[in-house]
């Protein structure tokens, strides 16, 4: 099994994002990009850093050069991201919703960037929030990219539909489509799934425990972790002056750590995706689900604990609540036959 840990480079919010978002700048340290790579390489990992080339247009190209020169020297890999509402154009946050004229605009220009500041054509790319559709699959293929890393299954910002893959790696005229690993976190049959990505910095018990049932499969899987270039960090209400979120930080290292025992896992760089399995089509049966009822209960209480999204609170918790209404239900029936 092959595992590639990949990383967007964003600054979200505040009076200078670059700095608090993506180096990650708490007092006199930096805990976004530069302690990203600093674990990455105490356990032989190689990141490859979605930079939103679109940042070059509110934050400046000097600052986003800054941040593509740091990754490179210490020899890490760059990707083509792009947040679309930061290109002078609309202002809409994601790239489907611009005509296909209008996406070929902002990726050949973000494109041209990524040129100019590392001295090559990039050779992979992600669309903001996954929203690409087939018209951003057309482009980065005409532009010569060589893989996508913008489908998520069953994430709804993700404009990929029909889907060109749901787990493995297909290819899609002439790049590669390298979906985000997902796996069903939640599944009550044929009523209801939840699908999640593998977010490295949370929820460590469970990563390593999809990655275990991932590498009993029969099939030669490609496993894309996920991480923000701030992870690290608690900014959301305080984005001028962010605080470090220790557990996330000892979360990263202790899945790093565990990865770097394992030898049956082959940790990848972007260069080594040429040698990667690649599938003429791939369904749904690919995504595996967490095994054990209680453990995804567990899990989903731990998303519910976090999640932002009213609406997913309220599904999540009816279902746990509906889950408890069973048990106590149960509980009386099989207390009145005793008595």
């Amino acid at each position: 099994m092959k595992i590639l840990l990949t990383i967007d480079t964003e600054g979200v919010r505040g009076n200078d994002p670059v700095l608090t978002q993506i180096w990650g700048k708490i007092g006199e340290e930096y805990y976004g990009i530069p302690k990203i790579i600093e674990l990455c390489d105490k356990y032989q990992f190689k990141g490859l850093f979605f930079v939103d080339f679109a940042e070059v247009y509110d934050y400046g190209y000097e600052k986003i050069k800054e941040v593509v020169k740091f990754i490179k020297s210490k020899g890490h890999d760059v990707g083509v991201h792009i947040h679309p509402h930061h290109y002078p154009l609309s202002g809409k946050h994601f790239l489907y919703e611009y005509s296909y004229e209008e996406q070929y605009q902002i990726i050949s220009d973000c494109t041209k960037l990524y040129e100019e500041m590392v001295g090559e054509p990039p050779l992979s790319f992600r669309a903001g929030k996954y929203g690409a559709n087939y018209d951003t699959l057309d482009i980065i293929s005409k532009l010569g990219y060589k893989y996508d890393f913008s489908e998520f299954y069953s994430q709804k910002w993700c404009g990929i539909q029909p889907p060109v893959c749901y787990n493995l790696p297909v290819e899609y005229k002439d790049i590669v489509e390298i979906p985000v690993t997902v796996f069903k976190s939640l599944s009550l049959g044929k009523f209801y799934h939840r699908f999640d990505k593998l977010e490295v910095s949370e929820n460590p018990q469970e990563v390593l425990h999809v990655l275990k049932q991932y590498s009993k499969t029969s099939n030669q899987e490609t496993i894309i972790l996920f991480l923000h270039s701030f992870s690290f960090l608690h900014f959301l209400k305080s984005p001028n002056n962010p605080t470090l979120n220790r557990k996330h930080l000892r979360n990263f290292a202790k899945v790093l750590a565990a990865l770097n025992k394992r030898e049956d896992y082959t940790k990848i760089s972007e260069r080594d995706l040429l040698n990667i399995e690649v599938y003429r089509e791939d369904t749904e049966k690919s995504i595996i689900k967490t095994k054990g009822f209680f453990r995804q209960i567990r899990y989903s209480f731990l998303r519910l604990i976090k999640i932002r999204n009213t609406k997913a609170k309220k599904l999540i918790a009816t279902l746990l609540i509906g889950f408890g209404v069973l048990l106590v239900g149960v509980g009386a029936i099989l207390l009145g036959g005793l008595l």
